[in-house]
Parts: C-alpha cells; sequence; structure tokens
C-alpha cells in the first residue's frame, strides 16, 4: 500500500509533485508527505502549495513571491487611506513537527516585529530571563486563524485590536527563521558525511592519555562488516589490541625483524635506531591498536594460479573497503586512527607472536586514540589529475 493511504493522505499527481520541486528550494523529508524548505527559507509540507479553496480542477495556489512585500503594500495602502499606523501579517496554515493540526503561521510582515524578546527581563520571582523570545507573528496569525476557518468560512481577513507592540516600519519575516546551524531537528546527513569524508586525517602525533571503552571500538567494527566486499565475503578478521604484555611482545617481535631488514638494506646503527623508536611509540602509546587480517579461507579456489591470485586480490581490495568504513566509524565516534601497512613487513612475526589461524594474513594496523593536536589539511590532487578522460 503506498505510504500516502496508509496515512490517510491522497496521492500526489506527478504534475503537483513537479510544482512542489519547482517551488522548493530543498527537500527535507520525503515520505507520506513532502517537507520542503521554500525559496522564503520556510519549512514546511508540500511547498506551501494548496489546492482548498481553488476554484478550477487541476488549479493549486502558490505562497506570495514576497510576502514581506505585499504586506508592505497593504500596510501603506491601509495608512494612506485611513491616516492609521497599523501592522500587517500575513499568513498561512502550516503543520507542526510533533503535533497534530494546522496553525496560522505568519509569512510575511509589515510593521510588526516578528519576535517579542524578554531576554533581560526578570520573571515573577525577580530572575533573569536568559532565552525567552516570542514569535508573537505566529501567536497573532494562529488567533487570527480561529476567526478565519479553513473550509468555507470565506473569511480573508481578521482584524486584530488591543494588542501593544512596538510598531517598525523596517521588518521582515527573516529574524523568525531558525538558522540552518542551529536547527536540531533538519536532517543533514548529507552533510555530515560530506563534512566527515572531507575532514578525516591521518593521525600520527601523541594520543591523549585516556583510556577507550573497548565497546566503543566493537560499535566502530560493527558499522566495518557492513563495508562490500566480492561475492559478499566478508573476509575481513579484526583484532582489538589493548595496552598490555601481549602488544608489547608483538611489537617487540616485530621491530627486531624491522631491524634485521634495515641491517640488510644497509642502513646506518643511528637510522635504525630512529626507525625502531618511531615505530615503538606509534605502536606502543595508542590506547587501542587493531589488527585487521584477511581470512583466505572465504576465498573463492581455483584450479590455476592466475585466478588464485586474482581471488587474493579481491580479498584485499574487499578488506580495504572494510577499513575505510572503520576509519570513517572512528571518525564518528570523535576518535582519531591512523592506517599503518607495517603487517605485511612482517606477517609470519604478527600470525606467530599473536597464535592466528593459519589462514589469517596480517594486513594492517590502526592506531586509535582521543587526538590533542589537530592535523594539516593536506594537499589533495585537482579533479582533473585523477579524471582520466579516453579519447575518442
Amino acid at each position: 500500500m503506498p505510504k500516502s493511504r496508509l496515512h490517510g493522505l491522497p496521492i500526489k499527481s506527478p504534475e503537483l509533485i513537479q510544482a512542489i520541486l519547482d517551488e522548493a528550494n530543498k527537500i527535507i523529508k520525503h515520505e507520506h508527505v513532502l517537507i520542503t524548505e521554500t525559496k522564503h527559507g520556510f519549512i514546511c509540507a508540500d511547498a506551501g502549495i494548496d489546492k482548498s479553496n481553488i476554484e478550477g480542477k487541476g488549479t493549486i495556489s502558490l505562497l506570495p513571491e514576497n510576502p514581506d512585500r505585499d504586506a508592505e503594500i497593504i500596510r501603506k495602502t491601509l495608512k494612506m487611506k485611513t491616516q492609521k499606523k497599523v501592522a500587517v501579517i500575513i499568513s498561512d496554515s502550516f503543520g507542526r513537527a510533533f503535533r497534530l493540526g494546522a496553525l496560522g503561521t505568519a509569512i510575511g510582515v509589515s510593521g510588526i516585529n516578528p519576535i517579542r524578546d524578554y531576554r533581560g527581563k526578570k520573571d515573577l520571582f525577580g530572575y533573569e530571563l536568559q532565552t525567552t523570545m516570542v514569535g508573537q507573528v505566529d501567536s497573532l496569525a494562529a488567533a487570527a486563524q480561529l476567526v478565519m476557518g479553513e473550509s468555507d468560512e470565506g473569511i480573508p481577513i481578521a482584524l486584530i485590536r488591543g494588542y501593544k507592540f512596538d510598531y517598525n516600519e523596517k521588518t521582515t519575516i527573516k529574524p523568525i527563521l531558525r538558522k540552518k546551524e542551529n536547527d536540531l531537528f533538519r536532517d543533514d546527513t548529507g552533510d555530515k558525511i560530506k563534512n566527515i569524508l572531507k575532514s578525516r586525517r591521518s593521525y600520527k602525533l601523541p594520543f591523549a592519555n585516556i583510556n577507550i571503552d573497548k565497546e566503543i571500538i566493537k560499535e566502530c567494527i560493527e558499522i566495518a562488516r557492513w563495508a562490500p566486499s566480492a561475492h559478499n565475503g566478508q573476509f575481513w578478521r579484526y583484532i582489538i589490541l589493548e595496552r598490555d604484555k601481549l602488544r608489547e611482545n608483538l611489537i617487540e617481535n616485530m621491530n627486531n625483524k624491522l631491524q634485521q631488514d634495515l641491517r640488510k638494506d644497509g642502513k646506518s646503527k643511528d637510522f635504525i635506531k630512529s626507525k625502531v623508536e618511531k615505530t615503538s611509540r606509534s605502536f606502543l602509546q595508542a590506547p587501542i591498536l587493531i589488527l585487521l587480517c584477511l581470512d583466505t579461507s572465504d576465498l573463492e579456489k581455483y584450479p590455476d594460479l592466475k585466478r588464485n591470485q586474482i581471488e587474493f586480490l579481491l580479498g584485499t581490495q574487499s578488506i580495504s573497503s572494510s577499513a575505510t568504513y572503520l576509519l570513517l566509524a572512528i571518525e564518528m565516534q570523535k576518535l582519531a586512527a591512523c592506517w599503518y601497512c607495517a603487517p605485511l613487513f612482517a606477517k609470519d612475526v604478527v600470525k606467530n607472536s599473536l597464535k592466528l589461524p593459519e589462514k589469517y594474513i596480517p594486513m594492517a594496523f590502526f592506531t586509535v586514540g582521543y587526538p590533542l593536536n589537530t592535523i594539516k589539511t593536506p594537499n589533495r590532487k585537482k579533479l582533473n589529475e585523477i579524471i582520466y578522460e579516453i579519447k575518442k
């Protein structure tokens, strides 16, 4: 059953949907109803388009192009004809989050401030008000709606007498619109994901000396397991290494292997010492060290070497995908991390030190902790440098 029917709402025609899209600046939600941000900045259903009380089949009404300007024209016309200083509020019926029932809502004003600010004033008991601001034009619009009605009343205007307010000819509706950065309910998932993707950095600086709850790391790995993988093989295996004797022995054994390799390469004693000390700091001081392995038992088996090598590459690509998910999940926890490939150079040492299954191939380390510093944004190649255009 279509969601619109499920919620007791009529199904929208393609023409109406297109009109809503044309009038909307942004689609905020799209479930059984379209919640939009209009070009004016209003958050409302269906871009404020209405079909009720409109003569003609298929005819719809749109919100005024500039409600503030229209309110100003009406105010000036009334002042010219009556010599009276009146304020004008143009309203429409909007639904409300978390509550049923439409409510009269101001969409344009002239002569009255949309907000009545009580901050700095005293309450009944002499306490200073810190945050109290009243949306007075919305309150007045809601009161007027009770008189004007919603069906066949045919009352387009309501006159409100006796309300005391500061007359101001330089007003607009904009001050009542909450800024996006202060809106706790707007769904900005896309922006958040984009920011996480672009702001994540490889953190190689000292971490804060704060222990991390192992359950937080498991939550990150829970997200990492949803990464795509070849044949849906999910070849990744994670080992969480806390700061203990097991990790110390592992890093000591890996550093012994590193020293042997560097001596064979003809490196100087000072170079070797500096390299070993650097890796020790990275892998021992991090509050959490995660080892990522490829489980080859889940790889497809072929009768020829070439396809088995390709299958191994598929597995490597797959666990790299999971590693990326892991890094982003860590970032969402306000933690920092760095991806190291050191285990690739000491696979047997890692397997023996941790007594890993034979089918496990150590592939990467991730140091994880709370950051102490901010990493400088690295340079990135321009888009035209990484997109290769095939000449036809």
